[in-house]
């Protein structure tokens, strides 16, 4: 008898520690499925981004006889804030994709990694700024610049891609005719390298 009654004692703590259990998954759940509103991801981009903007403005007013400890300082504080600001681009391309700023986060972290000089990076950004948004009309600084990387900085070079990239800028409508002039010259040479044409 005394072991039927600790079975069944022990069977409505089980039970009730179950539903316990079970009254705090929700909870659970809906920590993990929480989402940053637009406005507050916008606004934590905005401050990644003026943030980097001033200390790298430190790091530039840095001399020589600076401490050295100090410029490993800033500099790794920089190289943190850079990769937060492309997780946090890429979080609102990703989460928030069919809005308007979307687009300009791929352009931001393009903007990074060309900025760092890491091309083909930045590169693979603009070409998934154009798969996912065919329809945006990439402004003709970063066409020129992308054709120009393509052209003398990427290694070995790909023909096909450089001749897309001029002949995009000649397409584009805001292609004055000196411009013109230069790509179609471009064009025609597009076999030789940089080494070859200053030859």
């Amino acid at each position: 008898m005394r072991l039927t009654i600790s079975l069944s004692l022990l069977a409505l703590i089980l039970f009730a520690c179950s539903d316990d259990q079970n009254a705090n998954q929700p909870e659970k759940v809906q920590k993990k499925t929480k989402t940053i509103s637009k406005e507050a991801l916008n606004s934590q981009i905005i401050l990644l981004n003026d943030s980097l903007k001033n200390l790298s403005i430190s790091r530039f007013m840095m001399d020589a006889k600076s401490d050295k400890t100090d410029r490993i300082a800033i500099e790794t504080k920089i190289s943190v804030l850079r990769q937060e600001l492309i997780n946090q681009n890429l979080k609102y391309f990703r989460v928030f994709s069919k809005d308007s700023l979307a687009p300009y986060c791929l352009i931001n972290i393009y903007g990074i990694y060309d900025n760092i000089k890491a091309y083909d990076l930045s590169l693979n950004y603009l070409d998934t700024l154009e798969y996912h948004y065919p329809e945006f009309e990439l402004p003709n600084l970063i066409l020129d610049l992308r054709a120009v990387t393509l052209d003398y900085v990427i290694k070995p070079r790909d023909i096909s891609k450089i001749k897309k990239a001029y002949e995009e800028l000649l397409k584009s409508p805001d292609t004055n005719d000196e411009d013109a002039k230069r790509y179609k010259n471009r064009l025609l040479n597009i076999d030789k390298g940089f080494n070859d044409l200053i030859n």
